[in-house]
């Protein structure tokens, strides 16, 4: 059947039903398509509650797996509270994690300063990470929140933005992140 005979039995088709017939249609197909839709955002959103369901059950059991404090001496809370920050040797962990959400935010980490910090009596060190940041205010604000959910034992010493013009789209920021880490693990 050629494209011509097609669209000559469809006008047949939608005569033969009329105008409320042909309305009728036009309503049956919009609902299967906004229910497809709506099943679609739903699993969309089912996906989401699952994934957010087994991160809080791992915090439970994180949090479940811990000695209860008022049972422990202060040498052992102590103890239980290094333990809840990485070795040394795990910073590179650390900066994966920064880079991936710079990709996700489709921002450019071109050049960056790192220093470790220790003192000699101090049991947790410091590494400080200052990276330049150029994009949309949102995208800096969502890397940096994206980076402190993601390393939690990792914070934000300093934030400094710099706009060019009042109108300018593009911020460019200067963020200082530290990471703690127990150097006698």
């Amino acid at each position: 059947m050629n494209a011509v005979a097609l669209q000559r039995q469809l006008q047949y088709r939608l005569a033969q039903l009329g105008g409320v017939g042909t309305l009728g249609l036009v309503m049956a197909l919009v609902a299967v398509l906004g229910w497809f839709t709506l099943i679609r955002a739903g699993e969309k959103e089912l996906v989401t509650s699952h994934k957010k369901l087994g991160s809080l059950q791992q915090q439970v059991q994180s949090k479940s797996s811990l000695p209860i404090s008022s049972a422990l001496n202060h040498e052992e809370q102590l103890t239980v509270f290094y333990k809840s920050f990485p070795a040394g040797d795990r910073v590179p962990d650390a900066l994966k994690r920064i880079y991936r959400a710079a990709d996700k935010q489709e921002l450019m980490l071109e050049t960056g300063e790192y220093a470790w910090l220790q003192t000699g009596s101090e049991r947790l060190a410091r590494y400080r990470i200052t990276l330049p940041v150029k994009g949309t205010f949102k995208q800096v604000l969502t890397f940096m929140d994206m980076v402190l959910k993601d390393n939690t034992t990792l914070a934000l010493e300093n934030a400094a933005f710099k706009r060019d013009k009042v109108d300018d789209a593009a911020v460019e920021a200067k963020l200082v992140f530290v990471v703690f880490v127990d150097t006698q693990p």
